[in-house]
């Protein structure tokens, strides 16, 4: 009976002590049971869509410095004045990671570079400096959009995901103008070397965004991303506004193909004593890119 005794006695402490393991173990089995994937069994814990965007564009730059008193320059077309492509392909990423429940980590880059030399029709003022009328000027228009957010998903099932996120944007744009004859600057005309000027902001802005997707069949899903950015911090003022529809399939379990179409534009303005530099900017098409889930 001691023995007896002392086995049930023994059986009893090491069940107490596996008590709280076992407890978790029910709950965490039973969240991963209730863990709702998308579009159906589609696992999205984490999700990466890498490829590319064919867009058509509407730059004008303003860029003005105080040389004699007064700002010097206008806004110029960089498409219909200095000759830019008026359409191009570039790069583009999304992604998004799950990693607590109804939170999600969202990040995506976009950009774009182009670059010509043309005769110029009219005179250019540009940093001070004219670019007069018949000379050859290079010049280069090159923009990123990266950024990342924190979403918190308010539905989130395996037909259905919406959620809000808050995040920060770091939009990035260089405008460069160039030639090696042909410019003339405050104190006449610039003769024997190549005058560049640089027209560039870069600046961290605040991201507020919403997103919807709804599962249209077995594998696929269709979506809206719509993301404001604003940038009120001195010495800059404007906004930028990102906006997409999607339509993704899931060949298999972890891979699958999307195509969307994307309008992005922005208005920044940066505003200092002896310069303004002001990017009127948007650019718009359809991106198509491969999925990896898991």
């Amino acid at each position: 009976m001691k023995f007896g005794s002392g086995q049930i006695g023994y059986g009893g402490s090491v069940t107490k002590r596996l008590r709280p393991w076992l407890a978790a173990s029910v709950i965490f089995l039973g969240a991963a049971a209730a863990r709702a994937q998308f579009p159906g069994d589609v696992p999205d814990t984490f999700r990466l869509k890498l490829g590319g965007m064919y867009a058509w564009f509407n730059t004008e730059v303003t860029f003005q410095e105080t040389v004699t008193g007064e700002p010097v320059g206008s806004g110029i077309s960089m498409e219909d004045v200095l000759g830019q492509k008026p359409s191009t392909a570039g790069f583009a990423a999304r992604g998004d990671w799950n990693f607590l429940g109804r939170f999600f980590l969202d990040f995506g880059y976009t950009g774009f570079s182009r670059s010509t030399t043309v005769g110029i029709l009219q005179d250019v003022t540009f940093g001070g400096v004219t670019y007069t009328s018949g000379v050859s000027a290079t010049s280069s228009m090159k923009s990123q959009l990266p950024y990342v957010d924190f979403r918190y998903g308010f539905i989130k099932t395996e037909a259905l995901q919406l959620g809000l996120s808050l995040g920060a944007a770091y939009p990035i744009m260089q405008a460069e103008v160039s030639a090696s004859a042909g410019v003339v600057g405050p104190g006449g005309p610039i003769v024997g070397e190549t005058v560049t000027r640089t027209a560039k902001i870069e600046v961290p802005v605040p991201l507020l965004g919403f997103q919807f997707d709804a599962k249209l069949g077995d594998g696929l899903s269709t979506g809206v991303i719509i993301n404001g950015i604003f940038a009120p911090v001195h010495p800059y003022t404007g906004s930028v506004i990102d906006a997409e529809a999607h339509l993704d399939w899931y060949a298999a379990r972890n891979f699958g193909v999307g195509a969307a179409f994307d309008y992005t534009r922005f208005n920044l303005k940066r505003e200092q004593t002896n310069s303004t530099v002001q990017f009127r900017y948007n650019y718009y098409g359809p991106r198509v890119y491969a999925i990896l889930t898991f």
